[in-house]
């Protein structure tokens, strides 16, 4: 998700969308079945994607596209033979339409500032396309919704913000949003806790700034709202052995679509953790801070150090010499979003939590994948499976997709470790 401070953008009109759930007419030109995907990207999300991929049976060819060739090489296993490595520049238009011509899905597992980019190649050579968070750049309109009425008039689809937050949140929103009469208030709240004797980021340097430093949006009394990073403490009670958490405000591509298919009056997203924490503290020392300062004779940005000297995700080799030297003792990540509203005229509260394996486990699945790059990458290959279901074609966030879509989708991650419970009490 990377964030710009261009509020004269102008915003999308977006009526259309709440009323376009997934059950609508049935279009002929939608591909039934893909068999050739395309992932940008050759990260830790796109090792762990493009290897559940390939196990499909539905699957015939997977290539990931990397602007590094030697660096993508230590994240894509290509021992199995439908999984390929090529050489991909982005900023290339013709390149990429070349490159991505006879595929029939593209999934975004690169930075968000390509979304645009990679939907509009979708569109050029028929394929249908998949990303996994917005770029938000005027931090409040989710930027593929754009392409909607492209996408229905190509008879393509776009399932859009398609990992754990955004993506799995979305349908835990929508799961307990459908069992009230009115919603008052969604909260959705994040643990990610690490515990380890060196810094290892289990994102990219670029994307954990662009999130730790973009002002949270949040969604009041039905207007959007910004607020400041790491303010509005909440000492939550998670439960789950997990007890009462100190969260935090911090951004959350979630809230720029959920008003537009549930009518609630509140949304805020939160989380904690220790990973938080650190981000926190660097927040506190200015080291996020993007204009320049002098340090003796010369003006550094903060910022641009940082990403300079900070250590890169880890590769699943270097993630298990990590764990066989000690470094990195465990690490656990889980979600929770609750619904606060009305029922037969009582006030209830609904809790759904994901919980998601810890990386011992993960080292038992997936060896070498990270805390995070494993449930983003499971989330990304479960909703894959779905786009050739989605009969209306457009433009769409997790939450548009019908009750049997997002039934197929947690029923896949559960097969995967990833555990679903639902909560309710009086509010």
């Amino acid at each position: 998700m990377s964030r710009s401070f261009n509020f004269r953008q102008k915003h999308v009109c977006l009526i259309e969308f709440s009323c376009a759930i997934l059950n609508g007419s049935h279009d002929n030109r939608l591909i039934k079945k893909y068999m050739r995907i395309f992932i940008a990207g050759a990260g830790a999300v796109a090792s762990v994607l493009s290897q559940q991929l390939a196990k499909d049976k539905e699957i015939s060819k997977v290539v990931c596209g990397s602007n590094d060739l030697k660096r993508a090489k230590e994240f894509i296993n290509t021992r199995n033979k439908k999984v390929s490595i090529v050489k991909l520049d982005l900023s290339n238009d013709q390149q990429l339409v070349k490159t991505v011509r006879g595929f029939d899905l593209i999934i975004n597992a690169s930075l968000p500032r390509f979304n645009l980019v990679l939907m509009k190649a979708a569109l050029t050579v028929g394929a249908n396309y998949q990303d996994l968070a917005s770029e938000l750049a005027d931090l409040k309109t989710a930027e593929q919704l754009k392409l909607h009425k492209q996408f229905k008039k190509a008879g393509l689809v776009a399932l859009i913000n398609t990992g754990v937050a955004p993506g799995i949140t979305n349908l835990l929103a929508r799961k307990g949003a459908d069992k009230l009469e009115n919603i008052d208030q969604i909260n959705i709240r994040l643990i990610e806790d690490q515990i380890a004797s060196e810094l290892i980021f289990a994102w990219s340097i670029e994307t954990t700034v662009d999130e730790v430093t973009a002002p949270p949006l949040v969604y009041r009394k039905g207007k959007f709202q910004l607020t400041k990073p790491f303010h509005n403490p909440e000492d939550y009670d998670y439960g789950h052995g997990f007890g009462i958490r100190r969260m935090y405000s911090i951004y959350g591509d979630e809230v720029s679509t959920l008003p537009f298919y549930i009518k609630t009056k509140n949304i805020d997203y939160k989380s904690c953790g220790t990973d938080i924490d650190f981000a926190k503290a660097l927040h506190r020392l200015g080291l996020f801070n993007k204009k320049p300062v002098t340090v003796g004779c010369i003006k550094v940005i903060p910022v641009n150090l940082l990403a300079s000297i900070s250590p890169k995700v880890p590769s699943p080799a270097e993630m298990l010499k990590l764990i066989k030297n000690g470094v990195i003792e465990n690490a656990v990540f889980s979600s929770l979003v609750e619904c606060i509203g009305t029922q037969s005229g009582k006030k209830i509260r609904i809790r759904n939590i994901a919980t998601f394996p810890d990386l011992k486990g993960i080292m038992k699945k997936f060896p070498g994948a990270t805390y995070i790059s494993y449930p983003t990458g499971i989330a990304a290959y479960a909703f894959s499976k779905v786009i050739k279901h989605i009969q209306t074609p457009g433009v769409f966030p997790p939450e548009a997709l019908d009750f049997s879509l997002r039934r197929k989708v947690l029923l896949e991650l559960e097969l995967n470790g990833i555990t679903f419970e639902e909560e309710f009490s009086k509010a």
